[in-house]
């Protein structure tokens, strides 16, 4: 199996949002910042340490990149392409099982996020605020405008008639097409911010051209552009 090693410096970027590049990272030394690019600003949504690892969709599903991740301080990096990928985990099942470990906590870390909003734990602060911002989602096919609900998470997809389950935000009128799943992508309100991630998209959702993320919730402006599998909608806030 054949790595590299590569070293950074404070500030290097490794890769920017929406690179396309073959290979994930495990970190050696250092620590690293995947950060969200977006209208011309910078939000930092994790920092990864020495046994971290990032990187992993473009070599399971030749993903773009939806990060920029850049370094902290010195550091030092292996890199694995996709062709050595599934190598890699034959001669060494703990690497396996040491990135489901992860994913998983990165999962339930997402989870308990969204439990803590459906059973409406938050700020008094962050409950008044979310009360006094309205948003809208407007189709810009016929200018169709959608308001979302003022509650902290918002289910936007199409009507599940087998479960009988109803999104919040329903797509299924002006999806003719069916290019939304049933649970595509949720919204989220921080106070007056907005963020959106996806839920169980097919067809993937998009923020100026940039795929959302399902493990990282992506923070959106008013005037953003969305794509909901081919439902083109602009974001609204007031």
């Amino acid at each position: 199996m054949a790595y590299s090693s590569v070293e950074y410096e404070a500030g290097d970027v490794v890769f920017h949002e929406g690179d396309h590049s073959t290979y994930m990272c495990l970190i050696q030394s250092g620590r690293f910042e995947v950060v969200q690019e977006l209208g011309g600003y910078e939000k930092q949504v994790a920092v990864l340490e020495r046994g971290d690892f990032f990187g992993e969709m473009a070599v399971l599903e030749d993903e773009p990149r939806s990060h920029m991740v850049r370094a902290l301080e010195p550091g030092k990096l292996i890199q694995i392409e996709r062709a050595d990928f599934p190598s890699l985990l034959m001669k060494k099942p703990e690497i396996a099982a040491r990135m489901i470990r992860k994913l998983s906590h990165r999962l339930a870390d997402t989870e308990d996020m969204l439990l803590r909003a459906w059973a409406g734990v938050a700020s008094q602060e962050e409950k008044a605020e979310m009360t006094d911002v309205r948003a809208r989602l407007v189709l810009l096919a016929d200018q169709t405008e959608l308001e979302l609900p003022v509650q902290e998470v918002v289910h936007i997809g199409r009507v599940d008639p087998v479960n009988q389950v109803e999104p919040d935000l329903d797509l299924t009128s002006i999806d003719t097409n069916l290019t939304t799943s049933r649970r595509h992508a949720l919204l989220l309100r921080r106070g007056e911010g907005f963020y959106i991630q996806e839920e169980r998209a097919t067809n993937g959702t998009y923020v100026n051209g940039t795929r959302v993320s399902a493990e990282y919730p992506l923070e959106i402006r008013s005037g953003d552009d969305i794509m909901f599998g081919a439902v083109h909608m602009r974001f609204f806030v007031g």
